[in-house]
């Protein structure tokens, strides 16, 4: 198969040692990720000087706290609602309601020291204590809003950004809030994310501000690590290639593009592509 890879070599102030070791991370099988540590590094891209381990540790601490609180008698070792009310209620992690559209609600750093974030981010810190308490929990790419999922056999779904318990009619009316009346619940939104799921879902999440920021650096940094995660992605490609052209790096935008057209069967896409490269061709000049 075909990787796409960005071309040029300048990523500013990009964190170089946060992106080899995203890199790496990239590359395990899904179930070996540590979902906390990478997007640490993910963070570790777009702010200088973050410290991983320190944040990993500060995680550590928080479990450690809620292990005191606890007496391992029910099934799992924990109640759902015993977790959820040491981490929203004892600890104060909320769903920042006030500037939600703020990149800094992606950056788990940023959300342990605020103990602010938007439902991707806050799942990561349910899913982190899980991890290390040894109970099942797991993200759950649902439309428009990530949740959690508690248990083996027996799924309780959770809202990460209020830390409420919802039911099916609860997730219905969630889901036609954010798509609308019409929209109709389906079994598989409740499908376990895998780990790089929810890794490329919280970077889209970062690009989409940043794309409408016009933030073409920040922008290509999500690519850039999107395309790790998942390297034959031609829609990720397509879009580097339109970074490209904002940054008026024309020669790469149109090596971009040409990969693309060399390796998608996807006609809508390579419409697409066409239009752009055609756009990227010199105008000619006219005769008076």
């Amino acid at each position: 198969m075909f990787a796409y890879r960005s071309q040029d070599c300048k990523d500013g102030a990009m964190n170089e040692e946060a992106r080899e070791r995203f890199a790496e991370i990239a590359s395990l099988p899904d179930e070996e990720i540590i979902l906390a540590e990478a997007a640490l590094l993910i963070a570790a891209e777009m702010q200088d000087n973050l410290n991983v381990p320190h944040y990993l540790t500060m995680l550590a601490d928080l479990c450690d706290r809620f292990e005191r609180t606890i007496d391992n008698e029910t099934p799992m070792g924990v109640s759902v609602n015993s977790l959820l009310d040491f981490i929203h209620g004892s600890e104060g992690f909320e769903g920042n309601v006030k500037d939600y559209s703020n990149p800094q609600n992606n950056y788990l750093n940023r959300v342990i020291d605020t103990k602010q974030g938007i439902p991707i981010s806050l799942a990561l810190i349910h899913i982190a204590l899980g991890s290390r308490i040894g109970i099942p929990v797991c993200g759950i790419n649902f439309p428009s809003h990530f949740l959690v999922s508690y248990g083996a056999e027996i799924q309780v779904i959770v809202d990460p950004f209020t830390g409420r318990i919802l039911s099916k009619p609860d997730c219905a009316t969630l889901l036609q809030q954010q798509l609308g009346k019409n929209v109709v619940l389906k079994k598989e939104y409740f499908s376990p994310a895998t780990n790089k799921a929810v890794l490329t879902r919280l970077l889209e999440n970062l690009k989409i501000i940043f794309w409408k920021e016009k933030a073409w650096d920040e922008s290509k940094a999500c690519i850039d690590l999107q395309l790790l995660l998942l390297p034959n992605t031609p829609e990720f490609a397509l879009q580097l290639g339109a970074v490209y052209e904002m940054q008026s790096n024309l020669p790469l935008a149109r090596h971009t593009y040409t990969q693309v057209l060399q390796v998608s069967d996807d006609e809508h896409l390579r419409d697409q592509v066409s239009k752009r490269l055609l756009a990227l061709e010199p105008k000619a000049k006219t005769l008076h």
